[in-house]
This record gives structure tokens, sequence and C-alpha cells, in this order.
């Protein structure tokens, strides 16, 4: 079949009801999470350079709040207005090796009763001990049977030192029936942005949860962009027409894990069929944008990045 490419005018009409797909996403939800869900910040070792007033509001929204390693000395530096400001934003959990974590930063966080894990292990990074730590505090009887012995504090709770966390993630999946998880909505703020490497590795993780762990719906928010997964056979995304008109401008398809085929998108300024993609070959759907007046459907052959353009300081009125 060959190829197509359609410029839409700005706002068109998408009937839903007549689309057949597989996944769906609510664009909303990806930062304020459906209330069926369990949900997780994840502050990862960049600045934080969101609005202060939309990082307390994403903060109240979901249900767990964990610092990889150093990104506690961020989040201290964030709130170190007003001290009675910082106590009401405590995570529930750092971890990593804390290398990077400052003295003065786990004492602080150590006498506020946070649950700070050493894991030791250079094998896994900071943002994998997370996940599995995410998963473990949602999931496992025996973690907080461990983190809760206050006999075990000086101990590492009772959490062997190099990889107890995977071990324990292992162990829980073994028994765990994926299909039978509550899903688990992760908005992870940083990773994106800074050193190249590590934001290559985080985009890797889209992958991987997907494939590994697909309980996880895992978003990363910057100061300029979503970034997410969309599934292969078919994923309608859905928004509110206010939401789309304040909040969000371009978008990009992004084949950063293979190049593959766009079957078909609907509800995008530059629609395509059977449109070949890739990096290598400079075939890339960027610089487009929702025109779908209440959603856009997106199918492709494989796993595919979709990056939206937000515009941070308009978010806050719609959480």
């Amino acid at each position: 079949m060959s190829e197509e490419c359609i410029e839409n005018p700005e706002r068109i009409q998408i009937d839903a009801d007549s689309i057949k797909h597989q996944n769906r996403v609510n664009l909303k939800e990806l930062i304020n999470p459906n209330k069926g869900d369990n949900s997780a910040l994840l502050i990862l070792n960049q600045k934080i350079d969101i609005p202060k007033e939309l990082f307390y509001k994403i903060w109240k929204l979901h249900d767990l709040k964990i610092c990889a390693d150093g990104a506690a000395n961020r989040l201290y530096d964030y709130v170190k207005d007003d001290e009675s400001i910082r106590t009401k934003y405590l995570p529930d959990y750092i971890i990593g090796d804390l290398d990077s974590l400052s003295e003065k930063v786990f004492n602080y966080y150590k006498e506020k009763n946070v649950v700070i894990i050493r894991q030791t292990t250079q094998y896994s990074t900071d943002f994998t001990k997370c996940v599995n730590l995410i998963s473990l505090h949602f999931n496992s009887p025996k973690f907080h049977s461990l983190i809760s012995n206050k006999n075990a504090l000086q101990s590492n709770h009772g959490i062997e030192l190099e990889e107890g966390i995977h071990t324990l993630y292992n162990s829980m999946t073994k028994s765990l029936v994926f299909s039978q998880v509550t899903p688990i909505s992760l908005l992870a703020l940083g990773g994106i942005g800074g050193r190249f490497d590590q934001t290559i590795h985080s985009i890797t993780q889209l992958y991987t949860l997907s494939k590994e762990a697909s309980y996880f719906k895992l978003c990363y928010i910057t100061v300029t962009d979503l970034i997410f997964l969309i599934n292969k056979n078919g994923t309608l995304i859905k928004y509110d027409p206010q939401f789309r008109n304040s909040c969000i401008g371009n978008c990009g398809l992004l084949p950063i894990g293979e190049a593959t085929v766009i079957n078909e998108t609907r509800g995008l300024k530059w629609d395509v069929k059977n449109w070949p993609t890739s990096v290598v070959n400079g075939r890339v759907s960027s610089s487009n944008r929702f025109v779908g007046k209440e959603c856009c459907y997106i199918d492709t052959k494989d796993d595919i990045i979709l990056n939206i353009e937000i515009f941070v300081d308009k978010l806050i009125n719609f959480l």
C-alpha cells in the first residue's frame, strides 16, 4: 500500500466510537491520575524547574513520593524558602547508593522519619531501584513488614545493602499476576534534558516497563514536554478541548526504539497512512500537533515514543 500524508484543518471531528483500538490514554490522567489507579511521583536527580504552584499540586495528586538518591537534595533546595513548607513536602522514600546525597539532607530527612534505603549495586540504576521499590510498596506485605520494624532502622530497614530491593522484587514477581495488579500511574520529574546518556536511559525505561512491568503507566514531565510510550496496535488519545487549547502545543512521533511504520493517524495536523519512520533515515513526524477536537488516534506497527509540548504555567488551571 502506498503511503499518504494529509494536511488537516486546525480543528476536525474524530468519531472515536468508530475506531477499533487496543489502548487508550487520557492526557490529563498522565498528570492527575485516575482515582482507580495507584500513583507515584518519582523525583530524579535534576534541578526541579517547573513552577512551584504546579509542583505542589502534582505532589498532592499522587499517593507515593520517591526521591532517587541525590534528587532529595533537589527537593530540599526547591522548598528552601520556608521550613514550614518544607515539612509538608517530605518524600515517602529515598533510595540509591546515596553517593550524591549530602550529609545535611540525609540527616534532615532521617530526622523526619523518611524511609532511606541504601542500595550499593552498580549493576542497576537509581531509576530501576525506584521502580522496584514502588512496585514493592503497592504489592508486597513482606516489604511493609520489613520497613515497619523499628528495630531494623539502623540496619537499612532490614534490607540487604547491595541489592536487597531487587531480591525482594524478584521474589515478589514470581507470584505476581500482572493482569490482576492495580495499575500504577508513575509520573517522573527529571531524567530528561540533563546528561545525554541519562536521557537516553530514561527513554529506554518506557520500553522496559512496557514489556516487563506493564502495570506501570510511565510518563516524564519536564518544563516543556510530556513524554510517554504509545503501544502498537492502535491508541486512542483523549483530552478535554479546553485542556488541549490552553496547555498543549506541538507533538512528535519518535521511533527511537526501532524503525517502524505508522499505519494510520487520525486527528493530527499532518495525518499519515502506511508511513515508514526512522531516526536513521531522517523520516520523523516532528512539529506535528493535535487538531482532533476531543481525541486523536495513532496506530503503529511497533511501540513508539510520543512527546507533547506543554505550557506548564497553564497546567495548574486544569488539575
